[in-house]
């Protein structure tokens, strides 16, 4: 997806532009929202809790959580905006470091895998196009009840920090590569590397939403998507699947519960965005990721280790 994506805006430019919203709008059915609102019945099943009033009861800590959000973004959008990148950067690397199983590698390998991804793709895409890439964030402020007289960041500041952080981004992803090949694991080396140029390729040559979008869906969304698909303590009972596309499907059936509750709170936020369509429809799911990400990262911090999974083949 990431190779498809490069090659469009090597081809059009100007489609990615265009097609910008629609990676946000296909993760709202498939992978994209699904793979956090499974955490519903992901945070009951870790706990071992049954029945409703249990399962109400275990989640209010999340609940809770995407409320306090929820205020800090009325109040202080420019700040959450600012916070949400941040813990993005950190979700996304982590989810990507489990996922190649840099994870086994050492703490250097780890997190130098987490920082350089994280910051290729987010740092990446605003230091190439700074207005396109906070224009979200800018029309989420704009809609923000509390916000007249909120701190907003400038955009020239924005660009700077960018180019600094995507060049750091590319010195810890070297480094990262460097401390894997001292682990015997050369081809996991590359493997990352090229994995890496793909994304800051993306993020540096097609339309900033587009980037993040499409790395959101194509690779982050799926491959958190399948960690649950291959974890026991998540999809089974009853037992697992042999085929991994039907163990996916079963992540998405178990995401139902609470993909409702969530279509319900896209209404009022378009609403609050100017109305329903398609870029307002995306805006307002990434306002609601804002919500969410955190509560949602610190639950998957508890999925069990790599070494438990059903499908991702014996560890090396």
């Amino acid at each position: 997806m990431l190779s498809a994506g490069i090659l469009l805006a090597l081809i059009a430019p100007r489609i990615t532009a265009e097609a910008a919203p629609w990676p946000f709008l296909v993760a709202l059915v498939v992978f994209g929202m699904p793979h956090g609102a499974a955490d519903w019945e992901v945070a009951a099943r870790l706990a071992g809790r049954h029945g409703f009033v249990r399962r109400v009861a275990g989640f209010t800590w999340y609940l809770a959580m995407m409320l306090a959000c929820a205020a800090l973004l009325a109040w202080q959008p420019g700040i959450s905006a600012l916070l949400f990148l941040l813990l993005t950067v950190f979700h996304f690397g982590m989810a990507d470091a489990t996922a190649v199983r840099a994870d086994e590698d050492g703490a250097i390998a780890r997190w130098c895998l987490v920082c350089g991804r994280g910051l290729l793709l987010l740092s990446t895409a605003f230091a190439s196009d700074p207005v396109s890439a906070w224009a979200p964030f800018a029309e989420i402020a704009a809609a923000a009840p509390w916000a007249t007289s909120a701190w907003m960041p400038e955009l020239s500041a924005l660009r700077n920090g960018a180019a600094l952080g995507a060049a750091a981004g590319v010195l810890i992803a070297v480094c990262g590569s460097i401390a894997r090949i001292r682990r015997g694991k050369p081809r996991e080396a590359a493997l990352d590397l090229v994995e890496h140029g793909l994304v800051a390729a993306l993020a540096a040559l097609a339309d900033p939403l587009f980037a993040v979008g499409c790395f959101f869906l194509g690779v982050h969304a799926f491959r958190h998507t399948r960690r649950l698909a291959c974890t026991r303590e998540v999809i089974e009972p009853p037992v697992a699947p042999i085929s991994l596309v039907a163990r996916i499907a079963r992540v998405h059936v178990l995401s139902l519960p609470l993909m409702g509750p969530t279509a319900l709170c896209l209404w009022p936020l378009c609403w609050m965005l100017g109305g329903l369509g398609i870029q307002n429809l995306a805006t307002a799911s990434i306002a609601f990721y804002m919500v969410s990400t955190l509560p949602h990262h610190l639950l998957g911090l508890r999925l069990p280790e790599p070494g438990s999974y059903v499908c991702l083949g014996p560890r090396k």
